[in-house]
């Protein structure tokens, strides 16, 4: 039963299949703050379909393919398995375990896991016997804040650091510096009206990312722009100097 439930997007398919069965666990939030001076944090789950759903919950250090029995995330979840009804929810209790050599002077990150299977449909005599089951799995990201951090993460992306230069390769990059200790997500970047490839958009605490350059962007370019996702999921633009 466990490793049906955590199978990744499970899929079963017969031939011939004679219908769709879809799940409709919504997650309360885009991302997850666990201070380090709660004992707990809370996440909330609802129901919005119209069938009951089968929820198993686990957090991992940052392997997509870990299951609950690999995952090393000093986490636990209460409860890790529910049965959430039609219009319903389910409050995920989360409970830090035990520090594991987690840095103190910076954020650490690791992802909480939401894996929705939907029941078998119920079928009457002379129905399709054939059916697709679709199980869902949203990830979202669980950012530990220990105590006692220097500044605060709301101000963290006025703090960045722009600056241009080249790769190994001699290719002109954006390069972002990240001199505080918590962790900055960017939905978009963009010079003279152009937008940049982000890749997953982190520029993780203490530390710098490159950005390629697309074509058409001048070397004198002196300002752009950036858009941040805050502790609330709330997307903020900002401009910046290089």
């Amino acid at each position: 039963m466990r490793r049906y439930l955590i199978a990744l997007g499970v899929l079963l398919v017969s031939l011939g299949w004679g219908g769709v069965t879809w799940a409709g666990i919504v997650i309360g939030g885009t991302r997850v703050i666990y201070p380090a001076d709660q004992r707990e944090v809370t996440v909330q789950l609802s129901n919005n379909g119209e069938l009951p759903s089968l929820v198993q919950a686990w957090v991992d250090t940052g392997n997509p393919e870990a299951s609950p029995e690999d995952s090393e995330a000093p986490f636990v979840i209460f409860p890790p398995i529910a049965r959430v009804e039609p219009g319903s929810g389910q409050v995920l209790r989360l409970v830090f375990g035990g520090d594991r050599g987690l840095a103190e002077d910076r954020e650490s990150l690791f992802w909480l896991n939401v894996l929705d299977v939907p029941p078998s449909p119920q079928r009457s005599e002379g129905d399709p016997v054939n059916f697709m089951q679709l199980a869902f799995r949203s990830r979202i990201k669980l950012f530990y804040r220990p105590p006692g951090l220097e500044g605060h993460a709301d101000r963290a992306p006025a703090q960045l650091r722009w600056s241009l230069s080249r790769d190994p390769q001699g290719q002109p990059v954006l390069v972002g510096e990240n001199p505080t200790p918590f962790y900055v997500n960017l939905s978009h970047l963009g010079l003279q009206g152009r937008s940049l490839e982000i890749g997953d958009g982190q520029l993780p605490p203490y530390g710098e990312v490159t950005f390629p350059l697309p074509g058409g962007v001048s070397r004198d370019v002196s300002r752009g722009e950036f858009t941040f996702i805050n502790d609330y999921g709330g997307r903020v633009t900002r401009d910046f100097s290089l």
